[in-house]
């Protein structure tokens, strides 16, 4: 993945938009990203990082602090950043969430957090989700391990390079992410604990499973098995109470079995006992029986002869109702007349309608003929005048065209006049400038002149100071010194009078520079009144007026007269859209004047043809009421609904009376049947009892019933015990086997998930030894990134040093990731704390470079063709530094970009490509140098 341009707007310290073309550094090489602290050199990774992932490149500054303070509140924080990536170009943007100004009224509104994703050959993805699994899955890799093979900071890596083992544990931890490695030991610590709790909780299931067997006081299996139960071991010899338990089951079936049989002679001696019993107390119920039959027969027979005479007058009944079914036939006869008046009567309404409406359809046609007429001769009359409004409209243009050509001219001379003034005030300040450059200049200049005295008066106090009489002087050579020069006060030395003066030579390049910009803006001033002069006599001359002499008077005049210009276009505008106006509703006018006559004439039309259509409406309106009266004089009824309400009631009547007779039918032939049933009834209660048994047997009967009833009773709780023992004896058979069988499958699970408990814990022999899962893997990703590491160790430092890393093998716990470094020029180990600042940095970034490797390594391959170095490089003397950029340079070799971020000025002068980042008040801005 290599970054191509970088587009940023209102994004941490840079309050407007920014762009970086980094493809222009070429496939490869090294280049350095320079500016001021705080100026945001860091801040493009972290644009980088946040394009790509949605995350910042540290953990101290969070997403809610992106935007920029410096920017205006309605500029749009975004980072929009192109990459290449295996042979394709990518584009991603976000925009993060931040608070902006409302468009509509007063007060802030969120900006939710967006995101855009382009590839080419498929379609933009733009949830902020579905764009990170996007570019997740295209690189291979999440932000965390981006962060750690693109972004080296050297800082970091010293702390790790120094830190305790403890210490290096937490920083490992983080990089490598093995807090999952943690979470395997906790969760195989809480699955031991879970195991074990299972297994306990079995075994206490299965020994209460084994308190459910039922045991009798009799017999020696029962004996046995009482024993196995009450030993403490009962859970571990399931097998031995299985089989006893088992022996026990088929005694008791055998018992029930014989119980059942037993029980099943008595229960058929007691069913035939029961019939006989029976039997004798049927038959003295049945010679009650028969007296109540003979009884009801005799009450039967004495009203038969009553019900004779009411079924014979049922005949006059059965003649009423066939008379009221016929009148009932006969109104109904009489319904389609009825419902054929009603049809009559609908069409009379229709044709009223109908003839009302062609009336007024008639009138409206006439009216609209008239209207139409109207306005036929209206649009005639518009027609004429559209030739003559279009005359108006075409000298009102022409008007129009001059006076637009005027303001033009005077618009430009107007803008003259505002550069006149911008003129006049620049000149104003130059010489300002000028007047305060030349009073600060003769005032330095006052007070070097003083200076440079004292300086000269010093010089000779000294000399004058060391002066001995009759010993030569070193100015005049006199032997004689009668008036030595004194030492000034306040004299200056020479290097404070050279301060002073360059002070002053300063100000005098001022000086004259401001004079150069005076006479300058001087210059301009008079060529831009001249410019407005002739501007100005131009444009007055297009209104016929004489341009004034002096600038001022020239711009009024110039302001009146486009005022009175712009009078006269608005009233020409007016003119040529109102003759416009008018040309064009004329031509609408002529357009429309063929289609409005053809209008009135079919309207003519229609108007005749309402006329014969409301005559044919009336002569059938006419037949329509007299055949309707026709029809109404024939029927008793005025309407259908009243004849439907006599047919109604005729046809209540009719059916009441063939209720009455159904009823009365229904009455003898229930009295019929119940007559024969009675007489039946009589007959077989005089055989049965014939066939009846002797009534004296049923006491000794009874009293052999009760003996039979009280022995099987007895028996049949016997067999119901011994039932319940067998079912309760099974189910506690069955429950104690597959407990059995699951405690001990819970027993072999705990032993099993404890000893991988131990294994990740390190208390087990063998196995990890005496390593915990987490640092065995830390220790295995440490000793590969040192590895890595050594090998660009030995070429900054020229083989002398050589990391080593205590391992796994040597030592338990955090010191297995302690470092020492191996001098091989004098073959001693000894504490990497023991290296000075440049040999410290020099290890520190050749183990930042292998940890990147080795995290680019279990990233699965993934190519990273841009890389970033943090900070680091003051501490390095010339050799070490060259060194340092040798081994950068080496990543660099082919398609790889190393960018430096620091503010080293050595740094500036060796690395051609940079990357210049400038903090401003107003806040910062990037540019790219390239070689």
């Amino acid at each position: 993945m290599r970054p191509l341009q970088l587009h940023l707007s209102a994004f941490g310290p840079y309050a407007g938009e920014e762009r970086l073309e980094l493809e222009k550094l070429g496939p490869g090489g090294l280049f350095l990203i320079t500016g001021d602290t705080g100026a945001g050199k860091t801040t493009l990774f972290d644009a980088i990082s946040y394009a790509l992932f949605g995350q910042l490149s540290g953990g101290v500054r969070g997403l809610d602090t992106v935007r920029s303070d410096y920017a205006a509140p309605d500029r749009e924080t975004f980072v929009e950043l192109t990459f290449r990536h295996r042979g394709k170009e990518y584009t991603v943007r976000r925009t993060p969430q931040y608070q902006r100004p409302k468009k509509r009224g007063e007060g802030q509104v969120v900006q939710p957090a967006t995101a855009l994703f382009l590839a080419p050959g498929r379609p933009p993805v733009e949830k902020v989700g579905e764009v990170d699994t996007a570019v997740r899955e295209l690189l291979g890799m999440d932000g965390d391990q981006f962060r750690q093979i693109a972004m080296i900071a050297q800082g970091q890596f010293t702390e790790l390079l120094n830190a305790p083992g403890e210490r290096r544990s937490a920083v490992l931890r983080q990089i490598f992410g093995t807090a999952g490695c943690r979470a395997v030991q906790d969760k195989l610590r809480a699955a031991a604990g879970e195991a074990a709790r299972d297994a306990e909780q079995k075994t206490a299931a299965l020994r209460q499973a084994l308190e459910g067997f039922k045991l009798p006081q009799e017999g020696e299996t029962a004996r046995q098995l009482g024993e196995r139960l009450k030993d403490e071991a009962a859970v571990w010899r399931c097998d031995e109470i299985l089989t006893l338990a088992a022996a026990l089951c088929a005694d008791d079936e055998a018992a029930c079995a014989a119980a059942a049989a037993e029980s099943k002679a008595l229960d058929d001696e007691a069913q035939a006992t029961a019939a006989r019993l029976e039997a004798a107390r049927q038959a003295a119920a049945l010679h009650t029986a028969a007296g109540e039959a003979a009884r009801q027969l005799a009450q039967l027979e004495g009203q038969q002869a009553d019900k004779e005479r009411q079924h014979a007058a049922l005949a006059q009944v059965r003649a009423a109702r066939e008379q009221a079914e016929l009148e009932v036939r006969r109104q109904e006869g009489q319904l389609p007349a009825y419902q054929r008046r009603e049809e009559q009567r609908a069409l009379r309404k229709k044709l009223e309608e109908g003839l009302k409406q062609c009336e007024a359809d008639r009138r409206a046609a006439g009216e609209e003929e008239a209207r139409l007429e109207e306005e036929s001769a209206r649009l005639a009359e518009q027609e004429k005048g559209a030739q003559e409004a279009r005359r108006r409209q075409t000298a009102a243009e022409a008007s129009l065209d001059a006076l637009t050509l005027r303001l033009a001219q005077t618009d430009t001379a107007l803008t003259a006049a505002r550069r006149l003034r911008g003129a006049q005030q620049a000149a104003l300040d130059a010489a300002a400038s000028f007047t305060a450059a030349q009073q600060e200049y003769t005032r330095a200049k006052g007070e070097y002149d003083s200076a440079e005295a004292l300086f000269w008066q010093g010089q000779a106090g000294l000399l004058a100071a060391n002066l001995a009489e009759n010993a030569p002087c070193p100015v005049c050579g006199s032997l004689h010194h009668p008036a030595p020069a004194k030492p000034a006060e306040g004299a200056p030395d020479r290097a404070g009078l050279q301060t002073a003066k360059e002070a002053l030579e300063r100000l005098h390049t001022a000086y004259q520079k401001a004079a150069e910009a005076s006479g300058a803006a001087q210059a301009a001033d008079e060529a831009a009144r001249q410019e407005f002069l002739r501007l100005a006599a131009a444009a007055l001359a297009q209104w016929g007026q004489q341009a004034p002499d002096t600038p001022r008077a020239a711009a009024l005049a110039l302001k009146e007269a486009r005022a009175a210009g712009e009078a006269a276009r608005a009233a020409a505008q007016a003119e040529a859209a109102a003759a416009r106006r008018e040309a064009e509703a004329g031509e609408r006018a002529g357009q429309s004047l063929p289609d409005c006559r053809n209008k009135l004439e079919a309207c003519r039309t229609r108007r005749q043809t309402l006329a014969e259509e409301n005559t044919r409406l009336a002569a059938q309106l006419s037949a329509a009421r007299t055949l309707e009266e026709e029809l109404g004089a024939s029927l008793p009824f005025a309407d259908e609904a009243g004849a439907r309400r006599a047919l109604a009631q005729a046809q209540a009547g009719a059916e009441k009376l063939a209720a009455d007779l159904e009823g009365g039918e229904r009455d003898w032939r229930a009295f019929c049947e119940q007559l024969a049933a009675a007489r039946q009834l009589a007959a077989q209660r005089q055989a049965d009892l014939a066939r009846a048994a002797d009534p004296a047997a049923e006491q000794a009967l009874s009293a052999a019933l009760t003996d039979l009833n009280v022995r099987r009773t007895a028996l049949q709780n016997r067999w119901q015990a011994l039932s319940t023992r067998l079912a309760a004896n099974r189910d506690a058979c069955a429950r104690v086997k597959a407990l059995a069988k699951r405690t001990d499958a819970a027993r072999r699970r705990a032993q099993l998930a404890d000893r991988l408990h131990r294994t990740a814990g390190g208390t087990l022999v063998g196995g990890l030894g005496k390593q915990q899962f987490e640092q065995y893997v830390l220790v295995a990703y440490f000793e590969s990134a040192v590895a890595a590491a050594n090998r660009r160790l030995a070429a900054m430092t020229g083989g002398q040093y050589q990391l080593l890393c205590h391992g796994r093998a040597e030592s338990r716990g955090q010191s297995a990731l302690d470092l020492d470094v191996l001098d091989n020029y004098t073959g001693k180990r000894r504490s990497v704390r023991s290296l000075s600042g440049g040999e410290t940095f020099q290890a520190a970034l050749a183990l930042a470079l292998g940890l990147s490797d080795v995290i680019q390594q279990y990233a699965g391959g993934v190519q990273i063709d841009t890389l970033f170095v943090d900070e680091g490089f003051g501490s390095l003397d010339e050799d070490s530094l060259e060194k340092a950029i040798a081994t950068l340079q080496s990543l660099a070799d082919g398609n790889r970009l190393v960018g430096i971020i620091s503010h080293v000025a050595e740094l500036r002068q060796r690395l051609e490509k940079q990357v210049l980042i400038t903090k401003t008040p107003r806040g910062s801005h990037m540019a790219l140098r390239e070689p």
